[in-house]
């Protein structure tokens, strides 16, 4: 190897060794704000969790249905008595979301429990139509209480647009496990027109209910009880 071939080796050694050093260096300043970057995305991140969202909502609407309204009846059995019949526990929550771009007020808020008796004999048990919220029960079916809750004269907005209100109505009857129980939740709606609410505007009126056989609550044999939302009955003890 001639000496000008050496030469060109040892410089290039030379650069190669000062260039080695340089470049780690700018690795470890890029690492570095890698790490700062990291952790600031990190700190958004969960002050947006923290704060970002209305903390007043309330809830999501039981039985994840994405239902508006949507509601879900819970009954307990809490035992039998001498006579016969048990004592059930019934709770139904009814979750509203204004849907609307508008603020709305809830005028009004019903809540009624019946009672269905099945004919003394026979396989048919005709029930219909279901009381609901409004009138007065009939046929097989016997109104047990009944509540109605008026918003006084020039009262705020209760819903925002996008905000939840949860609507409940909760009782403990004395019944046969062969009877049935009904309960329903009415409110009436009126929404903002011009800043304010027209009290000449007709109140929109809607009902919505859940029936149940209470012996079906005893077979079910869960002291947490069961759900029904929409009709479809679930034990508690299987979640």
């Amino acid at each position: 190897m001639s000496t000008k071939d050496k030469k060109a080796r040892r410089a290039a050694l030379r650069d190669f060794l000062v260039a080695v050093p340089e470049t780690f260096a700018r690795a470890t300043v890029a690492l570095r704000w890698l790490v700062v970057l990291g952790a600031l995305a990190l700190a958004a991140l969960l002050v947006f969790a923290a704060f970002g969202h209305d903390g007043h909502r309330p809830p999501p609407p039981p039985g994840g249905s994405g239902d508006n309204p949507s509601g879900a009846l819970f009954v307990r059995d809490l035992g039998r008595l001498p006579d016969g019949r048990h004592t059930f526990d019934l709770v139904y929550d009814l979750v509203l979301r204004n849907a609307d771009g508008r603020p709305v007020a809830v005028t009004y808020r019903l809540r009624r429990l019946s009672i269905g008796d099945p004919p003394p004999a026979g396989d048919v048990v005709d029930l219909d139509p279901a009381p609901g919220a409004y009138g007065a029960a009939s046929g097989a079916w016997h109104a047990l209480s009944s509540h109605r809750d008026t918003a006084p004269a020039g009262a705020a907005p209760d819903l925002a647009p996008g905000q939840w209100q949860a609507l409940r109505a909760h009782y403990r009857i004395n019944a046969r496990p062969d009877q049935f129980a009904d309960i329903a939740i009415g409110y009436g709606l009126r929404h903002e027109r011009g800043g304010w609410f027209d009290r000449a505007h007709p109140t929109i009126d809607d009902a919505h209910d859940e029936a149940v056989q209470l012996g079906a609550v005893l077979r079910a044999h869960c002291p947490l009880g069961v759900k029904i939302h929409n009709g479809e009955m679930t034990t508690l003890c299987a979640h």
